[in-house]
């Protein structure tokens, strides 16, 4: 007994000692901040979430119309003048880490809620080479149906098509995994799938596709930011080319704010990635902006 007893207290000993030891590593560990300047890349979202427990974001994208290399393009005061798309959207974090999105957009007066967790931290020492986010959000188009006609069928040909509740949620799932490679230089991948319970006769409920964005910082508070989507399986038909955009940002402490072009006027993924792309590759892009915020609350002092 008293052999086993030596024999417990040595594995306690040397588990406390371990123990110790891991939390000493964990504490004195520095993660590297600021891959991206904000939560949203340009249209994607980044691999970072509202940095402090309890504090808030907010955000506003906006997209205006199309315009080409043409005489439209003073006409239209670069698509000022067109119909615009614009994105509302409030971010809370609970947990450190950890954030919840709630968004509302014009086209589609579509709502969204979301959450996205930071799992995995890039590592100054090298230790934890990436940095690794979850996200996953629901949307739900709350325009109105368009007409239905005696005529028109679900796919199976055989009953006559009604709206349901359902029709109007669509999902996206990412996985985004991020390093900066140097002070001036960040870039990341996400793998996306989307799902839509309502789709177009001879369309794909299921949208997959590869987000590839980069983060060039080409002054103190300036970066330039560039992201590339191809769609890989759910594509449109005579849909080749993958949604481009390219933004000058600007960032300080709390506040960013991004000069867009887009391929797109669509904000919200579910609809990003099923929607036609604009003809860029004969000139036309839309033109918009990004703005965050991010409203820091300190932490709760522990009690005496």
């Amino acid at each position: 007994m008293r052999t086993l007893g030596s024999l417990l207290f040595m594995a306690c000993y040397a588990f406390v000692g371990v123990s110790t030891t891991h939390a000493q590593d964990t504490l004195a560990r520095e993660y590297v901040a600021g891959t991206f300047a904000g939560t949203q890349v340009v249209n994607a979202p980044s691999v970072e979430v509202v940095p402090r427990k309890r504090s808030f974001g907010f955000m506003i994208q906006h997209r205006f119309g199309a315009v080409g290399p043409d005489e439209q393009v003073w006409k239209q005061f670069a698509g000022l003048d067109l119909p615009a798309n614009i994105r509302f959207a409030f971010q809370y974090a609970p947990f450190n880490d950890t954030q919840l999105e709630l968004g509302r957009s014009k086209n589609g007066k579509v709502w969204d809620l979301g959450v996205k967790a930071r799992l995995l931290k890039q590592t100054v020492e090298g230790e934890m080479p990436v940095s690794l986010t979850l996200l996953t959000d629901i949307a739900l188009m709350s325009d109105d149906f368009p007409t239905v006609g005696d005529r028109d069928f679900f796919a199976d040909g055989e009953r006559l098509f009604a709206y349901r509740f359902e029709h109007r949620l669509s999902y996206n799932s990412q996985v985004i995994l991020a390093r900066r490679f140097s002070p001036w230089f960040s870039a990341q991948v996400a793998p996306v799938a989307i799902y839509r319970n309502l789709v177009p006769v001879g369309g794909s409920n299921l949208t997959l596709a590869v987000t590839g964005a980069v983060r060039i910082k080409v002054a103190t508070k300036g970066s330039i930011l560039m992201e590339a989507t191809p769609v890989l399986q759910g594509r449109l038909p005579g849909e080749d080319r993958p949604s481009l955009a390219l933004a000058y940002e600007v960032a300080t402490l709390g506040h960013v704010f991004q000069v867009v072009l887009a391929s797109g006027q669509e904000v919200v993924e579910q609809r990003l990635h099923t929607s036609p792309v604009t003809r860029y590759d004969k000139g036309h892009m839309h033109l918009g902006f990004n703005i965050a915020r991010t409203l820091f609350v300190k932490p709760k002092m522990p009690k005496p």
